[in-house]
């Protein structure tokens, strides 16, 4: 079946197909492929290099704890290897991959057997979510009560943006609202509701965000 628009396409072309078409254009296209090609792969490669070379480091003072690789379901591991590996290579940003570290060490505690599903939803997670998004839970994990979303405020972000992280936070299940109550009419009408970590938000930021 072909691909429907021209972005899908763009997205299954193979990169030598682009690269050439990039080459097409007069004068300067050898080069920008070059330069745009070349750059890109060397980024994505020194970046798993230099998360297995940090990670060899911390798990060796970890050693006693790791599982018995005949406790993981083969499959099942070698999948998550391949989207860990995967989601390493394109990031970018640093504290990202301190999750990714952690998401692996705990996975070496806990072994990847019959619970696929979650573990690949974090995985998945921890590449959707963006920072102020991080910030929240961080901040969640350490409430006993429910608060409102009045009360995160950050120097610099709009509140709309932060209203619109906790909207995401909850479509992925990882915070809990709860209704307060409504009032009609003046500056403060509307719905008013707090929020909470659910039970799936509270392991999702023990096994990827909290730090040994």
């Amino acid at each position: 079946m072909e691909p429907k628009d021209k972005t899908t396409k763009l997205i299954n072309m193979p990169h030598n197909k682009i690269e050439a078409a990039i080459q097409l254009i007069p004068y300067v296209g050898g080069s920008l492929a070059t330069l745009y090609f070349g750059s890109k792969h060397e980024k994505r490669f020194q970046r798993i290099v230099t998360f297995y070379e940090e990670l060899s480091k911390e798990v060796e003072v970890m050693k006693e704890e790791i599982a018995r690789i005949e406790d993981y379901d083969p499959d099942e591991m070698a999948a998550i290897l391949e989207a860990l590996n995967e989601n390493i290579e394109a990031e970018a940003l640093e504290t990202k991959r301190k999750h990714y570290k952690q998401y692996f060490k705990n996975t070496l505690r806990r072994p990847v057997n019959g619970n696929y599903d979650e573990r690949k939803m974090f995985l998945d997670l921890i590449t959707i979510l963006n920072p102020i998004q991080f910030e929240i839970i961080g901040i969640l994990v350490q409430q006993t009560t429910p608060i409102n979303s009045g009360h995160l405020i950050k120097d610099g972000i709009e509140p709309s943006l932060i209203t619109g992280s906790i909207e995401l936070l909850s479509n992925y299940g990882i915070i809990k609202k709860e209704f307060e109550g409504m009032v009609l009419g003046g500056p403060g009408g509307g719905i008013h509701e707090s929020f909470k970590l659910s039970q799936f938000g509270a392991r999702f930021c023990q096994f990827c965000m909290q730090e040994d």
